[in-house]
């Protein structure tokens, strides 16, 4: 069996001196023993998880443009504030991070949750199908190119 591959990078828990953070340019390191990107845009920091959610793309060699990062693989693109996927092909969100600037140092936080979490159990408590469902005839058919109601 082999081993799980060592985290690269540094170790964005404990933090890194912000002036080694370039801008617009992602810097992959590790926090709570995930694989996570930290992203200088301006005054702002963001950190969002390594990996692209269509198909796992190294999103640490991807394109840092306005507020999103895009995957090299397949151009998927992600929200650096929020991780939501703004553009396909990926279809979740990444995991989307607090960053910490204090003394000169960028020190990544807590995992904040996503936006299908925050959204879980915001659903309806209850639905209800009229009509014959899935297994009864509809109330027409079709003849032809037209639909005849009320067979």
């Amino acid at each position: 069996m082999s081993e799980p591959a060592a985290p690269s990078g540094p170790d964005l828990a404990a933090g890194v001196p912000v002036a080694s953070v370039q801008d617009g340019v992602p810097l992959l390191g590790h926090a709570g023993g995930e694989a996570v990107v930290l992203v200088k845009r301006g005054a702002e920091m963001f950190a969002v998880g390594a990996s692209c959610t269509h198909y796992g793309g190294p999103l640490a060699e991807g394109l840092v443009v306005d507020g999103t990062i895009r995957c090299p693989w397949h151009h998927a693109c992600f929200d650096l504030r929020t991780g939501e996927a703004t553009g396909a092909p990926a279809l979740s969100d990444l995991p989307c991070f607090e960053v910490i600037t204090s003394e000169g140092r960028a020190r990544v936080g807590e995992k904040r949750p996503t936006r299908e979490a925050r959204l879980r159990g915001q659903g309806p408590p209850s639905i209800v199908v009229l009509g014959p469902g899935a297994r009864g005839r509809p109330p027409w058919r079709y003849c032809g190119a037209r639909a005849i109601v009320g067979c």
